[in-house]
């Protein structure tokens, strides 16, 4: 029984920190999906007679419907039977594998999650079989701490306690099995041990972890050691590489900080509970203004969830069998005919990426016209004509067939709003039959309070057009407090109304949805886009540092004639509103098409009362601060990785010194003194590789070490005379001098360092 209780809390510490580690929701189905596999694993290995092909083949089915019965709660109420659910979960399967096998990229998360239970029951049945069918202690640990070593690398918090309960579940199992298989060594030959022994090796084994922990914790861990980050960059590519390929597989993962490549969702988003990214650099982008750069724009709304639509119909009205394949291609340079321009400034941006992404999106800042790579845009159709014709102003996405790895650059020539708040106020509400098709859904879902509540904050501004009341709705939600520790929405809840009345605080993904459904729900067409905000200005280098931590997701709104207008209604600090002048900077050209130079705007631009007026400064905190360079923070010196280094071995040569010690402790616990330096001899010529045969008598064994040994051979016979004749003669007879035993002994020791080197 303990090695049963030690196999099932070092493996339930390792799905216990995939449950928490937040990549999707309804993960806590993990833990009740996979101690079943645990103890079916237990009782399978037990009964002896039972083939393991046969016990695997009678797992795999319970295991499925086991997983079925879980996942029924995450599924459409409207499927009772776990019959309903198996065909959904099924269908599903279909779907996923064919938009896989079209080059696309998974975005089912339900599937993730149903993919993460079986891999948790098979580890933890083929953890419980390898253990108790054939001892295989070592191989079961390690399989354990692998999984568990790659959720800890990615997932921000880190599961600590998790982590420490695993070490120690995993150090006393391996003591409890070493001495169980001892124990059954030493019944077949019949030798005499005491009956309390295992405990006595546990309780040891529980001083030794406890100090081992207790020496980990204090390893300091705010050390730079930027070489040592190299070296780990070289060693984890290979499972940097098989998590591209999971990401592919299911791209729409809530992945925590650190976690994932960069990628942003290309079908759907989903609003979850806490974010905590980290500052690594992802970009750097050569620009002469501020913007935000867009990857994902979102149409349809559901649930919670945000779902790109562009390509599935796209790919309907082309008739092709994937929304990848119904992409236009681009050649480089070649131009986008965009036609809503009005009021757009051309301007160059240089984008050179820090890390590699696996989406293979194009940034863009504005609207792009051309591309200095290939480019693939996802891009709806206007059905009016036969055969449809492209809408450009309806791009969800832009990717490329191009690998972008760390190290890129392209260039976008874009088209970057420079529209007065004026031209917007007066654009009217014609809108085309497209934008109001797709860019005014609201779930039934939505409630009336929120619809509610959005009629009032207009009606109280006395918004009249479609620009007032996306900036009355955006200063009502830039009064929240912006949070990004909060829990996820409760079960049965609506994410957005939840938001606005119980939660009343969040992050960026929360203020978004809001703004964009309220103005929907007043008829304001809008959407829901996701990518970076523009980051900090590098004043020596000349180019916007974009940050992990600036990821971003904000509204923008549709206006007839001009396009799609950015807003901001979340106070974040790295957030910054969008610049616009009362009247138009623009001349005659300005009004039918994009500013032709793409130089610096005019000086008398920059004066405080030609901004917008939605953008009064409500934040504190000023929410323009990321166009700045940073400021100067005072220099630490970098001790490298000597500090860190130089303590673990400092910590690990302690450790292996009180190892040994506690070892030879131990084993020469309560014997004579004839004995101890009888046992004192063996215990050190078998960790030099010659241990005493069991069928040698200390005679026979003398004769061997001393002809390994040939200068000590008077010691050596000595002391196996003295020990021989007082075990079984009961007669006492003198050992060597000390001296003469210290020079043994430091012989049998350097030969076992002999033997760690190589040396024969």
């Amino acid at each position: 029984m303990p090695g049963v209780s030690l196999a099932l809390i070092m493996c339930a510490a390792v799905i216990h920190s995939l449950a928490i580690s937040g990549w999707a929701p309804g993960l806590a189905v993990l833990v009740p999906m996979s101690l079943p596999g645990f103890l079916l694993g237990v009782v399978f290995a037990r009964i002896r007679w039972m083939p393991g092909w046969v016990a695997h083949l009678l797992s795999i089915p319970l295991s499925l419907v086991w997983a079925i019965h879980l996942l029924g709660d995450q599924m459409s109420p409207v499927l009772h039977t776990w019959r309903d659910q198996a065909v959904e979960l099924f269908i599903r399967t279909l779907i996923w594998a064919r938009v896989m096998g079209a080059g696309g990229r998974g975005e089912d998360l339900l599937l993730f999650v149903a993919v993460l239970c079986m891999l948790s029951w098979a580890l933890l049945y083929d953890s419980a079989w390898q253990l108790f069918r054939y001892g295989r202690t070592w191989r079961t640990i390690i399989v354990n701490a692998l999984v568990f070593l790659i959720n800890y690398t990615y997932v921000l918090p880190k599961p600590d306690l998790p982590f420490f309960v695993f070490l120690a579940a995993a150090l006393l199992l391996l003591v409890h099995q070493h001495i169980v298989q001892r124990q059954a060594l030493w019944d077949a030959q019949q030798m005499e041990y005491p009956d309390l022994l295992p405990l006595r090796f546990l309780w040891s084994a529980m001083l030794v972890c406890g100090l081992l922990i207790t020496g980990t914790a204090f390893v300091p861990g705010s050390i730079s050691v930027d070489r040592a980050n190299q070296t780990w960059e070289a060693l984890r590519r290979p499972f940097t590489l098989a998590r591209e390929r999971w990401e592919d597989a299911f791209s729409t993962l809530n992945a925590p900080a650190g976690a994932g490549s960069g990628a942003f969702a290309a079908r759907n988003a989903q609003l979850g509970g806490a974010r905590q990214l980290n500052d690594g650099l992802v970009m750097t982008v050569r620009a002469t203004s501020f913007d935000y750069w867009r990857g994902v724009a979102f149409d349809k709304y559901s649930d919670g969830r945000w779902q790109n639509t562009t390509g599935e119909q796209a790919r309907a009205a082309l008739g092709l069998n994937s929304a990848e394949a119904a992409r236009t291609s681009l050649a480089p340079g070649e131009p986008i005919p965009l036609t809503a321009t009005r009021g757009r400034q051309r301007v160059d941006l240089a984008f050179t990426l820090v890390q590699d992404r696996n989406d293979d999106l194009l940034f863009v800042g504005g609207n792009a016209e051309s591309f200095s790579i290939p480019a693939l845009l996802e891009h709806n159709f206007l059905r009016d004509t036969d055969p449809p014709s492209p809408n450009y102003d309806d791009t969800a996405l832009i990717a490329t067939p191009n690998e972008l790895r760390s190290g890129t650059t392209y260039t976008v020539t874009a088209l970057i709003s420079r529209i007065d708040v004026e031209s917007l106020r007066n654009a009217g509400t014609d809108y085309p039959a497209w934008v109001v098709e797709r860019y005014l859904q609201v779930p039934e879902t939505l409630t009336a309070r929120t619809r509610e509540q959005a009629a009032q904050i207009i009606a109280e501004a006395g918004a009249q057009n479609a620009y007032d009341q996306a900036i009355a709705i955006q200063t009502y939600l830039r009064t929240f407090r912006y949070n990004e520790a909060i829990p996820g929405p409760p079960v049965g809840a609506e994410p957005v109304d939840w938001f606005l009345f119980t939660q009343r605080e969040g992050y960026c993904d929360y203020y978004a949805s809001a703004m964009v459904l309220m103005l929907r729900s007043v008829g304001v067409p809008a959407r829901w886009v996701q990518g970076y905000a523009g980051g900090v200005f590098n004043a020596e280098n000349g180019v916007y540092e974009v940050r992990e931590n600036v990821a971003h997701s904000w509204p923008e709104v549709y206006f007839p004639g001009i396009g799609w207008e950015r807003f901001e209604p979340t106070p974040a600090s790295y957030a910054a509103g969008p610049w616009r002048p009362l009247t138009s900077v623009f001349g005659t050209d300005g009004e039918d098409g994009p500013d032709p130079v793409p130089s610096s705007l005019p000086a008398d631009l920059d004066q405080p009362e030609e901004l917008d007026p939605g953008l009064e400064p409500s934040d504190p905190s000023g929410a323009m601060q990321n166009t700045s360079s940073p400021s100067p923070t005072p220099a630490s010196r970098d001790l490298g990785p000597w500090p860190l280094l130089i303590a673990g071995s400092v910590g690990s040569l302690a450790l292996l010194a009180l190892l040994i010690y506690a070892r030879w402790r131990y084993e020469l616990r309560g014997l004579s003194r004839n004995a101890s330096a009888y046992a004192a001899m063996e215990l050190l010529a078998a960790w030099g590789g010659h241990p005493q045969p069991a069928q040698h008598t200390p005679q026979e064994y003398a004769h061997l070490l001393s002809d390994l040994h040939p200068a000590h051979r008077s010691t050596i016979q000595q002391i196996s005379h003295a020990y021989q004749s007082e075990r079984y003669h009961q007669r006492r007879l003198s050992l060597p001098a000390p001296e003469d035993e210290r020079a043994l002994y430091m012989a049998l020791i350097r030969r076992i360092f002999d033997r760690r080197r190589g040396r024969p």
